[in-house]
């Protein structure tokens, strides 16, 4: 599936009933869900932002693929969805975040990595193998599993793939007109793609902003290179630096209130990762989870 995969995966390793009316505040912070080796198998857990209550949600058999288990939370913070490959493919599972209701969504065999809720909650955007299986693709489907649609080339791998607030959008990085990899925005059914970013910042996982103002990514994909966090607008401009350079800074994730961004990155443990909180400007960096992987930050429900 091309060097894209590759890279992510070399970052990355260590539903029915949906409704378009969401019962949240998206502005209030709920838990933060990420993925971790914590009893000797890969499984997903939630914590709060303060590091207490740590729960785990599921409780599955050992996952082959490194994709496998990458969660992001409902909209309206009640549910998660995640890859696993169980059944031998890499589907698209949901489950209530207090560990009840598994479900599986899609049935079709084929890879689904990196899953995100449209901000309705009515459907998922995915990265999975295009028609000629030469590249990764940007595919969307609806949360009943239902209405697969590919919305990028078959010929050049594109991946990391996220709703604006609107839900009119889709962010994802690409390596279309064959770029190392760059930061790339389309319409929600693939029409009026466009690059956002330079070729020499080598854009990677972006994440958009509450206010859909924003969108926070990571430099140097594809390469060897020491990563970096940037923010920039949502139309390109405005590109500024979070973290500094000589360290491997990978996966952010902006809070539900936009005021903070969750990141992995090895400055306190060379040779692997941890979950680190920053001020949406930068600063007031700390680390708060050892050894989490790929973290994500709900909303939290209403009672």
């Amino acid at each position: 599936m091309g060097r894209l995969v590759l890279v992510i995966l070399l970052v990355s390793v260590g539903v029915t009933g949906a409704t378009t009316g969401w019962c949240a505040d998206r502005g209030k912070n709920g838990k933060i869900v990420f993925f971790a080796n914590l009893t000797g198998v890969n499984q997903i857990y939630t914590i709060n932002p303060d590091g207490t209550d740590l729960f785990q949600v599921t409780d599955l058999p050992p996952a082959s693929d490194p994709f496998a288990l990458a969660p992001d939370f409902s909209p309206d913070g009640k549910r998660i969805v995640f890859p696993h490959d169980m059944t031998g493919a890499l589907e698209l599972y949901v489950i209530n975040a207090n560990g009840t209701g598994l479900t599986q969504v899609t049935h079709d065999g084929t890879l689904h990595a990196v899953p995100h809720w449209s901000p309705d909650g009515t459907h998922f955007v995915f990265a999975t193998p295009g028609e000629t299986g030469l590249a990764a693709v940007i595919a969307t489907v609806a949360a009943d599993g239902s209405d697969r649609k590919e919305l990028t080339s078959p010929y050049w791998d594109s991946l990391g793939a996220e709703y604006t607030q609107d839900g009119k959008h889709i962010v994802f990085i690409s390596q279309l007109d064959g770029l190392v990899a760059a930061l790339w925005i389309m319409d929600d059914d693939g029409k009026h793609q466009r690059r956002l970013t330079e070729p020499e910042v080598e854009a990677g996982a972006p994440d958009v902003s509450p206010d859909g103002r924003h969108v926070v990514f990571y430099n140097h994909q594809n390469t060897q290179k020491p990563t970096s966090i940037f923010s920039m607008n949502l139309d390109g401009s405005g590109l500024t630096r979070l973290t500094g350079p000589g360290h491997m800074d990978t996966l952010p994730a902006y809070s539900p209130d936009g005021t903070r961004i969750l990141y992995m990155s090895d400055r306190l443990s060379p040779g692997s990762f941890d979950t680190f909180i920053m001020d949406a400007d930068g600063s007031h960096k700390k680390r708060l989870i050892v050894g989490a992987i790929a973290p994500n930050w709900g909303t939290k429900p209403m009672e």
